[in-house]
């Protein structure tokens, strides 16, 4: 892994860190409250990004992450604002970051 891909991975699991926040404040005040909801969008986002980024050669180190899923997902968020499925973002980001967190977290401190 290259020395930008370790950066993005770092991006990656800041991101993830700041967006369990939100989570954690649960499901129904990111419901109630937009500016919790556009934050963990944003942040959804960002993780997608920063994935975009990362070398075949980084990917290949974590086969057990959907990386398509996780670009795709920062390409909906960017594109398709206007209908994103708010409970498939509360999925994502209560239930994906996290195990894709974990996966990273994993693979770092080995």
């Amino acid at each position: 892994m290259s020395f930008d891909d370790e950066e993005r991975i770092a991006d990656i699991l800041n991101f993830g860190e700041e967006l369990s926040i939100y989570v954690d404040l649960g499901r129904r005040e990111f419901l109630r409250f937009c500016g919790s909801g556009r934050s963990v969008e944003r942040l959804t986002e960002l993780i997608g990004e920063a994935a975009s980024h990362l070398s075949l050669d980084a990917k290949e180190k974590f086969l057990e992450v959907n990386w398509k899923g996780v670009i795709g997902m920062r390409q909906i968020l960017a594109h398709v604002y206007g209908r994103i499925d708010s409970e498939i973002l509360w999925q994502t980001a209560s239930n994906d970051v996290p195990n894709l967190v974990s996966i990273l977290t994993n693979e770092v401190e080995n």
